[in-house]
């Protein structure tokens, strides 16, 4: 008895020691689309048929039947940011949850204003997902 929870105590460690290598986890609908969420104060709850998924960033739900996969993933399926072209136009930062947090001249002065983390990033032109690190 001894040996099988000393077993499942070590299994369990490395679980966690290899989930904490992966900063996001990602949802991935039946129809192909994704969402990934920071595991950042992560809680996951499961209620009438809906996978609720919270963190810092605010709330996701999605419904189980709807489900394909979800897994960890290094880049939360982010764009990239250095090779967007805006021209001119300013940038308007907004967090995933849709909090505004500012308008910036350039792409770069956006990403050096930020925090690490996920973001929505909109201009005249283009509007994109991305991970600043």
């Amino acid at each position: 008895m001894r040996k099988v929870l000393t077993l499942t105590l070590v299994l369990v460690g490395i679980a966690t020691a290899m989930a904490y290598e992966y900063p996001f986890l990602t949802f991935q609908s039946t129809n192909g689309t994704t969402k990934s969420m920071s595991v950042e104060s992560l809680d996951i709850t499961v209620s009438n048929g809906q996978l609720a998924v919270t963190n810092a960033d605010g709330t996701q739900t999605f419904t189980l039947t709807d489900l394909s996969k979800m897994y960890f993933s290094e880049n939360g399926g982010s764009t990239v940011i250095a090779n967007v072209d805006t021209g001119n136009d300013h940038v308007d930062v907004f967090t995933i949850s849709g909090m505004h947090l500012g308008t910036f001249q350039t792409i770069d002065a956006a990403k050096a204003s930020l925090k690490p983390g996920l973001y929505v990033m909109k201009s005249k032109n283009k509007t994109l997902k991305t991970t600043v690190r």
